[in-house]
């Protein structure tokens, strides 16, 4: 094999195996290199054990995998939108991590009232991962 060839098919690879790996909105990070090498993509470290997502996304912006979700949505200076990870049930969340799967008007407050609201408009998939419970503070030891 010529070592042209043999160069071609090892960047091939390395770039196949790349693409695979790359993390998905709402895979687990720490910081922001976890969820893209390029930048477009950071870590919402508020969730447990962090989450990838694109802060500030509009309808029909995020990946396949997400859906865009308006937090807050009445008038508020609190108000953001954020791509998370589009689910049918809890097995398409990190369980493990404290997630689950609901549709934005399952998310209800009595006093804030809605506190969210999926706003793509061509994505039939209303619901989206969201965490349960805070996220765990690192171990810390007291006696020090």
């Amino acid at each position: 094999m010529r070592p042209a060839t043999l160069a071609s098919i090892l960047v091939a690879a390395l770039v196949a195996v790349a693409s695979g790996c790359a993390p998905a909105i709402g895979d687990s990070c720490t910081s922001a290199l976890d969820c893209s090498i390029n930048g477009d993509r950071q870590c919402d470290s508020t969730r447990p054990g962090g989450a990838c997502t694109v802060f500030g996304c509009e309808a029909d912006t995020c990946p396949d995998d997400a859906v865009c979700v308006r937090f807050r949505p009445d008038p508020s200076r609190l108000t953001f939108t954020a791509c998370m990870r589009r689910c049918e049930g809890d097995g398409n969340c990190r369980v493990d991590d404290g997630f689950a799967c609901f549709a934005a008007e399952d998310l209800t407050d009595p006093q804030l009232g809605t506190l969210a609201e999926v706003i793509d408009e061509e994505r039939g998939q209303r619901r989206f991962c969201v965490a349960t419970r805070a996220p765990v503070p690192p171990n810390t030891d007291a006696g020090l």
